[in-house]
């Protein structure tokens, strides 16, 4: 059997040259997550921050299309922790 060259992996690979419409159009399926907004509450030890956590999506796993709520840092935190305890990913990695 002949070793495969170059231009025959090319040729294979039949490659479609992207257009600005393909490359600026909304992706077939998608899952945006926005977290924005940091309102910071009270003062001295019981100030504390949340954040306006955003989803959009049209994967048709979640019935609700779009979704708004806030949350604490603190619940960043568990998160992140529930992460790293199923994960092998360092906590220098996330957040």
């Amino acid at each position: 059997m002949a070793a495969e060259t170059t231009a025959d992996a090319t040729r294979r690979l039949n490659v479609k040259k992207q257009t600005l419409d393909d490359a600026y159009a909304a992706p077939a399926n998608f899952l945006e997550i926005d977290v924005v907004n940091p309102i910071t509450h009270g003062v001295g030890k019981k100030r504390y921050s949340d954040y306006e956590v955003r989803m959009k999506t049209n994967l048709p796993v979640f019935k609700t299309k779009e979704s708004s709520v806030r949350r604490r840092y603190s619940d960043f935190e568990w998160l992140r922790s529930e992460l790293e305890r199923d994960s092998k990913v360092s906590h220098e990695h996330m957040l």
